[in-house]
């Protein structure tokens, strides 16, 4: 009866052995595994869609979707269908890693893209090295980033190059500035390099202060600012607290040069004419005459019926650039990594006519920032008229 009763015991967990793993490879298969036999090629995107980042995401859609109607309108990826799988990080290095948990472990995803700042990309890191998922921080500017490994990529312009320019255009306009940076590893990191370069030009630092990124009244630090006597104030941050800072010094009655901000419609709706003037780092304008920029705008004005920005440009070409890499390595996560190490010849709008990446920092060479002005609302080359 003993040995009977053994022998029942054995087949019923055979049996759901068995059971569990056909459930188990119906849930890989329904998840996303890579068979070759998919027609859609999918890459993952890690960015704030809510919480206080969400204008950016917003703006990263809008250059993904762009870019999704092109590619697929070509035929995609060796003719099958290019599409993405989006997690709202909110930029939060909380977030990040666990989202970096499930992108590495859904087979299907070639690639990721994202996340909107440094930090949150930097914690997720380790996850997507160990996982040899190639990791495209598009708009990770601190230059630690592609440190995290090798397959930490991005052809974003970095934190040094950004404030060495930075200081060269403040320097043109002022010797003594006042100096608000976000109180982050990236705001701390970018006023490193201002202070660095800023010394080199003989630019004195008259005051400076860090600021919360959660705050909504500045005006204490911006009165101490104003009252050091600075020719200019430099802001170094986003877009919110620009638009923000940049009311505020109106409002204790700095009207001198303000440089800050970034290159959205976000800020430049929200500072209206308080920041008329500002002067900020870019790398891409509408009024760029050239005929590659020219049919972006006209494509983007009539998908959107607005203008685009830096950061519709950057997911565009972001996700150009994983697609060509695709293309040339193959449609998997070793392609992806072969293409971005073997062309040489990269373009986009916001990145030039060619580069390739340097395989020592896993950054584009030669790609430089522009200096920008608001008048009338719109960002322009300086000296446009």
């Amino acid at each position: 009866m003993s040995e009977k009763l053994s022998r029942s015991r054995r087949l019923r967990w055979v049996v759901g052995v068995a059971s569990a793993a056909l459930v188990a490879g119906l849930v890989t298969a329904c998840g996303g595994s890579t068979s070759g036999k998919s027609d859609t090629v999918y890459f993952g995107v890690s960015g704030p869609k809510s919480g206080n980042s969400a204008e950016y995401g917003r703006l990263w859609q809008q250059g993904f979707d762009l870019a999704l109607d092109e590619i697929n309108a070509a035929g995609g990826i060796d003719g099958k269908k290019v599409e993405l799988k989006w997690e709202d990080s909110q930029s939060d290095p909380k977030q990040t890693v666990p989202i970096a948990t499930k992108f590495v472990g859904d087979n299907s995803i070639i690639a990721e893209l994202g996340d909107f700042s440094s930090p949150a990309s930097i914690a997720a890191s380790p996850v997507y090295n160990r996982g040899k998922l190639v990791q495209y921080g598009f708009t990770n500017s601190a230059v630690d980033f592609t440190k995290g490994g090798d397959y930490s990529w991005s052809p974003s312009i970095t934190l040094d190059v950004y404030q060495e320019r930075n200081v060269q255009w403040v320097s043109a306009k002022a010797k003594k500035v006042s100096v608000v940076y976000l109180e982050t590893d990236w705001g701390k990191q970018a006023f490193k390099y201002f202070q660095q370069y800023a010394k080199e030009k003989g630019i004195e630092i008259a005051y400076d202060s860090p600021i919360l990124p959660e705050s909504q009244d500045f005006r204490p630090v911006l009165i101490k600012g104003r009252d050091a006597h600075p020719d200019a104030f430099v802001h170094l941050g986003y877009g919110p607290d620009g638009a923000l800072i940049v009311k505020q010094l109106r409002d204790v009655g700095f009207d001198g040069q303000f440089f800050g901000g970034q290159n959205t419609p976000q800020f430049i709706s929200l500072a209206g004419t308080s920041a008329e003037g500002d002067i900020v780092n870019g790398v891409f304008t509408p009024a760029d005459t050239s005929k590659k920029v020219q049919d972006f705008v006209t494509k983007f004005r009539a998908k959107f019926d607005t203008d685009p920005g830096d950061f519709n440009v950057y997911a565009y070409d972001a996700l150009n650039v994983l697609v060509k890499a695709a293309k040339h390595g193959g449609a998997t996560r070793d392609g992806v990594l072969k293409g971005l190490r073997e062309v040489k010849d990269f373009s986009g709008i916001g990145l030039g006519d060619s580069f390739a990446f340097d395989q020592q920092t896993r950054r584009p060479t030669g790609v430089k920032p522009i200096e920008l002005v608001l008048q009338n609302g719109k960002f322009v080359p300086t000296g446009s008229k």
